[in-house]
């Protein structure tokens, strides 16, 4: 996996709120690493993520300690980790993002004792949205399922 960038984002509450990190949502950019970034970096955006995937590169917006504000939906984003994935409606993920995905949501599950098939989840099952959109979920599941 490339080694994750640190990128700040204001747009995150501090803490979980006592909740433990219990889903790792999948998310697609719509667009690439460099458009998540300048929209995380904007406050007057209120959304972010704790982690972008792209162009060969891994940044990490928001600590795993606190509250990224990416799911629609404030206690999920309380219970999650979230990852952006540089694609959009007729561009799917590239290999190597494909491949760093896979290698961070196995140290994720590791880490929180997750089991990919189930606790990674598509950012659509939170709320009504098209996304993860390109971003092949199962592959992804299946991919950690195999490291584990």
């Amino acid at each position: 996996m490339a080694q994750a960038v640190w990128r700040t984002s204001p747009n995150y509450s501090a803490g979980r709120g006592g909740r433990a990190v219990d889903r790792i949502v999948i998310h697609y950019i719509v667009g690439t690493l460099a458009a998540a970034e300048a929209t995380f970096a904007d406050p007057g955006s209120g959304v972010s993520a704790h982690y972008g995937i792209g162009e060969g590169a891994v940044h990490q917006y928001v600590s795993e300690t606190n509250t990224a504000w990416h799911a629609g939906d404030f206690a999920m984003n309380q219970r999650s980790i979230g990852i952006e994935h540089s694609a959009d409606a007729v561009r799917p993920p590239s290999q190597s993002t494909y491949n760093d995905s896979i290698e961070l949501c196995a140290r994720l599950c590791r880490t929180y004792g997750l089991n990919p098939l189930t606790q990674i989840i598509p950012h659509s099952s939170v709320v009504a949205t098209a996304c993860p959109g390109t971003v092949d979920l199962q592959r992804i599941r299946n991919a950690v399922s195999a490291r584990l």
